[in-house]
C-alpha cells in the first residue's frame, strides 16, 4: 500500500490493505522520574549489526492507542525497507513533546530501545507532523548530540521559538527539513525568519503533499559525527547541560564574556490581548482583525466573526499590522479594543500582557579540537565549572579555558574546570567510562589554528 502525507492528514491512493497484514509495532514501557512512558517500536532486525533508527511524532498530541498504531503501521514499512527500526513515542495527552518533560521522555524512550536494539547512534533521525513538528526544533536544540537530522512535516515552529528555549547554535550542524503547506506561507512567515535569521541549519519545502518514502529518502544520506571536533551549547537549565564531549557543571550568570552572544531564536515580546483566547488568520485580509475561532467553553467577550479594528487608538489595518502593532508592545498595560459585530461598534475594555519568559539567562560554552597544535580551546559564558571529557584518539593534548592554560598534557579521560582555579582536575563526579570514540571519515582538525576561536555569533542578544 502507498500512502500520501498530506500535509494536513494520510491521503490513501491505492487499495487498502487489512491492519493485520501490518505490524502495529511492539508495546514497550519504560520509567523516567515518577513517569510510565509509553511507546511503540519495530521488532529488532534479525542482523545484530546496528541498524538506524527513526523517532516518529505523530501529529496529535492526543491521540488515542488505537491512533497510535495506525500512525505506526503507516511509517514501518518504508522504514524497514531501508533496514531502520521504527520508534514511535505516547504521550497519552499527558504532557507536550514541544517542552522539557518531553524531550526528557524522548531520551528516555530511545536509552530503553538501545537495550533491546542494536542502534547506529550515528543515524538516529527525528520526524513530527503537525503537533509533532515542533517538537523535532526543540528536542534537537536541547539535545544535539542525540540526531543525525530532523525533518517537520506541517505545524509551526512558534510554539518551539514562544518557549523562549530554542538556540540556534545548539543545533547548528544538525540538517533540519521543514515542509509546509504552500497556502500557508503567509502564516508561517514570522517563524521561518526567526528560524533564518538565527542560523538554524534549515531547509524548507513548499508542498501539499509529502510521502512517507520521500521522508526517508531526505533523512537517509545524512550522518551524525561521532565525534564532532567543535561543540556549541547554551543553556540556562541544568537539566540539560551535556552536549557531546562537554557538560557544564555549574552556571554563575554574572561571569560574562562579549565573544559569546546568545543564539537563542528570538521569539519577540510574545505580548498577547487578554481577551480569554481567540484566533485569527495570520495572513487574513483587513480592514481590522477577524476572530475566526475560540477555544471550546469560551466566556469572553468575543465572538467568531467579530471584528476588532481599533486597540488603544491605533487603527489595525489587517492581520499582519496587528502582529506588527503587539510586537512592539514593551509593557503590560490596560487599553480600549472597538470591534465591529454585525455590522455595529462595541468597545471592550481589555489588557495587553508581555508574558513572562523562561530562561532569560544562559550559560554557553564553545570548544573546539584543534588538531595541528594539539589543543582543546574552550571559551565559555555564565559558567562556574565544567567537565571536558578528552578522548583517547586526542590525547594529551593542552587545555585552555578562555584563554588560560589549565593543562598541559591532559590525558584521556573527564577533566574538570572550575572559575578560579589556575589548573583542571583529572576526574569528574558521576564520571562514566571515556567513550569509545571511532571518527568517521568527515571528522576534520577545522581550519582554525590560532589562540581565539571565532564561535558563531547569534541574533545579537544579550544572555
Amino acid at each position: 500500500m502507498r500512502r500520501i502525507w498530506s500535509i494536513a492528514g494520510w491521503i490513501a491512493i491505492a487499495a487498502v490493505v487489512c491492519a493485520s497484514s501490518i505490524a502495529a509495532g511492539i508495546e514497550r514501557h519504560v520509567k523516567e522520574g515518577s513517569r510510565d512512558l509509553t511507546y511503540f517500536s519495530s521488532e529488532p532486525l534479525a542482523s545484530k549489526e546496528p541498524a538506524p533508527v527513526l523517532v516518529f511524532l505523530h501529529g496529535n498530541e492526543s491521540a488515542s492507542v488505537e491512533m497510535v498504531r495506525n500512525y505506526f503501521q503507516q511509517w514501518e514499512g518504508p522504514a524497514r525497507e531501508q533496514g531502520w527500526n521504527l520508534v514511535l513515542p505516547w504521550n497519552g495527552g499527558t504532557f507536550s513533546f514541544t517542552s522539557d518533560a518531553g524531550v526528557r521522555a524522548l531520551t528516555a524512550i530511545l536509552d530503553d530501545y538501545a537495550s533491546h536494539a542494536a542502534v547506529d547512534r550515528q543515524r538516529v533521525f527525528l520526524a513530527g507532523h503537525g503537533d509533532g513538528a515542533p517538537a523535532v526544533f526543540y528536542a534537537l536544540s536541547r539535545c544535539p548530540d542525540r540526531w543525525a537530522a530532523g525533518l517537520a512535516i506541517g505545524g509551526d515552529a512558534s510554539r518551539a521559538i514562544d518557549s523562549n528555549r530554542l538556540f540556534a547554535g545548539n543545533a547548528a550542524s544538525i540538517p533540519i527539513l521543514w515542509v509546509y503547506q504552500e497556502e500557508r506561507l503567509g502564516a508561517l512567515q514570522q517563524s521561518i525568519s526567526r528560524l533564518q535569521s538565527a542560523g538554524l541549519n534549515l531547509s524548507l519545502l513548499a508542498a501539499n503533499e509529502f510521502t512517507v518514502k520521500d521522508s526517508i529518502a531526505w533523512l537517509k544520506p545524512h550522518r551524525a559525527e561521532s565525534l564532532p571536533v567543535q561543540v556549541d551549547y547554551e543553556t540556562g537549565s541544568p537539566d540539560f547541560s551535556q552536549a557531546f564531549w562537554v557538560n557544564i557543571r555549574g552556571f554563575d550568570f554574572r561571569l560574562r564574556n562579549d565573544a559569546l552572544d546568545s543564539t537563542r531564536v528570538d521569539p519577540g515580546t510574545g505580548a498577547f490581548l487578554r481577551l480569554g483566547g481567540f484566533g485569527y488568520d495570520p495572513a487574513g485580509d483587513g480592514p481590522g482583525l477577524r476572530v475566526k475561532w475560540l477555544p471550546a467553553n469560551y466566556k469572553g467577550p468575543l465572538k467568531k466573526e467579530d471584528v476588532i479594528v481599533s486597540i488603544a487608538g491605533t487603527m489595525i489595518e489587517d492581520a499582519r499590522h496587528y502582529g506588527e502593532f503587539m510586537e512592539a508592545q514593551r509593557e503590560s498595560r490596560d487599553v480600549g479594543v472597538i470591534l465591529l459585530r454585525n455590522g455595529k461598534s462595541q468597545r471592550l475594555e481589555a489588557r495587553i500582557v508581555i508574558p513572562h519568559r523562561e530562561e532569560e539567562e544562559t550559560a554557553r560554552v564553545h570548544a573546539e579540537y584543534l588538531k595541528d597544535s594539539g589543543e582543546i580551546m574552550v571559551v565559555s559564558r555564565g559558567v562556574q565549572s565544567l567537565a571536558v571529557t578528552v578522548p583517547g584518539i586526542w590525547a594529551p593534548v593542552q587545555l585552555s579555558w578562555n584563554g588560560l592554560d589549565v593543562a598541559d598534557a591532559a590525558d584521556a579521560g573527564c577533566w574538570t574546570l572550575v572559575d578560579g582555579q589556575p589548573k583542571a582536575t583529572k576526574g569528574c563526579a558521576g564520571e562514566k567510562p571515556v567513550p569509545d570514540f571511532t571518527p568517521p571519515s568527515s571528522v576534520h582538525s577545522g581550519d582554525r589554528h590560532g589562540r581565539t576561536p571565532s564561535p558563531g555569533g547569534g541574533n545579537g542578544g544579550t544572555h
